[in-house]
């Protein structure tokens, strides 16, 4: 209701604000026209309602901190996978307003970068268990089982008369043959047991794993810092353009009744043709202003959809107009200090750094011995029929029409490693992981003068803000006092509408100053406090993200 009261007076009483000094030079020696009846009445509206303003331009406290207890809204992340092939699932059926906390909410709920570096630590996780298990022993179960056919024959070529006795069963007849057919069904297991008792590759890859699943908690903090940085730029912005958006409409509506007032002046012969043409040039000028405004205001709108990644057809808005975060408490000294403490991005290079190193460890250790206890036992069952035999004559060895075989066997030892050469692969390989480990240290030291940069910058920006934000709440009080004046002058014919348009216009201007510079303000401070946050590493624990710095 108080939006709508207030546009109520301030489309006329703005419709002066882009007017320029409309008079000629030689209005001071002619009479001014009457004052306007409508034009008095916009501008006592405008009077009553500027405690009304007072509120939404200069709050008296800053936006409270809770995103610490605000809940997600039912906003669910679109499938990651989904691709809409239809206009109508992308069409927008739904806006809906949130808070920055609310905003924060979703987004750590829906981000698919998060989301993504959740699933990194877990991957890290994996890895890190699977190293662990080389301290345990392996245990293998080898089962065998088939079945084969053979069928020989055999002819006697040339007899062995003279080899053997006259009466010996090894005798054969010349020409003699025979055919024999062998069936084998055979099945065996094996249980082996392999544990390493002495391994330097294992430990070296253990600690490989312990370092990366530390870069990997610390690029999901550094995640939740950055997530907090994109989603309140992006809605410190949409605030910034929902204010211009209503102040520019206010503009242009107004610009439309002065064209009107000043054609009907025209008509009359109480100002020039000019005139007129100047008020049709601010009105076009007017209503430019608003249609960037208006584009503005939906691109920012779709930049913070997007960003928390809301379903198709949603469109946020948001729900507080503009507030001042409070002044940021550290000096820049301290603040870069505490930049540098703790900050998950120096923390994740510094894991990944380790990593190699442990990563040229375990390299290393492959050409150290090791020592490793190995067993193994097993059994064995076959079944040998030959279910045709026939002799004539030849080959009257031992043949068994069926035959069961069983067996059962175990062996246990050590079992010594140790490559004494490798032709320089090994040693190649450890040199490349310590000279990626010392490019990293390179990396590590331009990220940290990146870090003091962007807090130098952000820390100038914000204190260049505050003072901005004292100069045009300046000018946003002068202006009242003007408008005050200009409004009693005008009553009383001393002024003209050339003379209100113009105090109307500066008083526009501070609004627009205002919005601004405190959201200059609000930006530094997110952009300082991305440094500083205090961040969880694990994905299983709880996250906050406030909006202020704490414990300072």
């Amino acid at each position: 209701m108080t939006r709508c009261r207030t546009r109520a007076w301030l489309a006329p009483a703005l419709a002066l604000a882009v007017l320029p000094a409309m008079a000629p030079a030689q209005a001071q020696t002619r009479r001014l026209p009457p004052p306007s009846p409508a034009l008095l009445r916009s501008l006592q509206g405008f009077q009553q309602d500027l405690e009304r303003l007072d509120r939404s331009l200069l709050p008296a406290a800053p936006e409270a901190d809770s995103a610490g207890t605000a809940e997600a809204p039912d906003l669910p992340a679109p499938a990651a996978a989904a691709l809409p092939e239809a206009p109508e699932e992308v069409r927008i059926e739904r806006r809906q307003r949130l808070s920055l906390a609310e905003a924060l909410a979703v987004a750590v709920r829906n981000d698919p970068d998060l989301a993504a570096a959740v699933l990194g630590v877990r991957e890290q996780q994996d890895l890190a268990g699977s190293a662990r298990g080389r301290w345990w022993p392996e245990l293998g179960l080898n089962l065998a089982g088939g079945f084969r056919q053979e069928r020989s024959y055999n002819q006697v070529w040339a007899d062995n008369a003279g080899l053997y006795p006259a009466d010996s069963p090894f005798l054969v007849r010349p020409q003699g043959w025979n055919v024999v057919q062998t069936n084998v069904g055979a099945a065996a297991a094996r249980l082996e047991l392999g544990w390493e008792l002495i391994s330097p590759y294992r430990a070296a890859s253990i600690a490989e794993a312990d370092e990366s699943l530390k870069a990997s908690r610390q690029r999901y903090a550094d995640r939740l810092r950055q997530l907090q940085l994109d989603v309140s730029v992006a809605y410190y912005g949409l605030q910034l353009a929902d204010q211009l958006q209503r102040i520019r409409r206010a503009v242009a509506d107004s610009d439309t009744v002065v064209r009107d007032q000043v054609a009907a002046l025209q008509q009359v012969g109480l100002v020039p043709r000019l005139d007129r043409l100047r008020a049709e040039a601010a009105l076009q000028q007017s209503l430019y202003r608003l249609e960037q405004a208006e584009a503005l205001q939906l691109s920012r709108q779709r930049q913070l959809s997007n960003l928390i990644n809301v379903p198709f057809d949603v469109s946020l808005r948001a729900s507080e107009a503009v507030r001042l975060q409070p002044p940021w408490p550290l000096d820049l000294e301290q603040t870069i200090v505490r930049g540098w403490r703790d900050n998950p991005q120096l923390r994740a290079l510094q894991a990944a750094r380790d990593a190699l190193l442990r990563q040229a460890d375990r390299r290393a250790a492959e050409l150290l011995p090791s020592l490793r206890l190995v067993a193994s036992g097993g059994y064995g069952q076959g079944l040998i029929t030959q279910p045709e035999i026939r002799l004539e004559g030849c080959c009257s060895s031992a043949l068994i029409p069926q035959l069961l075989n069983q067996s059962a066997d175990w062996a246990a030892g050590l079992q010594l490693h140790w490559r004494f050469f490798d032709g320089g692969v090994t040693a190649g390989a450890v040199a490349a992981s310590r000279s990626a480990a010392a490019r990293t240290d390179q990396t590590l030291a331009r990220e940290r003068n990146a870090i003091r940069q962007r807090l130098e910058a952000a820390f100038y920006d914000h204190r260049a803000a505050l003072r901005q934000i004292v100069a045009a709440r300046a000018s946003y009080s002068a202006s009242r006092e003007a408008f005050r004046d200009v409004r009693a002058r005008y009553q009383l014919g001393l002024a003209d509408y050339s003379d209100v348009a113009t105090t109307v216009a500066t008083l526009t201007g501070a609004m627009e100053g205002v919005a601004e510079s405190t959201t200059l303000a609000n930006v530094s401070y997110a952009q300082l406090l991305r440094e500083l946050l205090p961040v969880p590493e694990r994905p299983d624990q709880p996250v906050a993200l406030p909006l202020v710095l704490g414990g300072s």
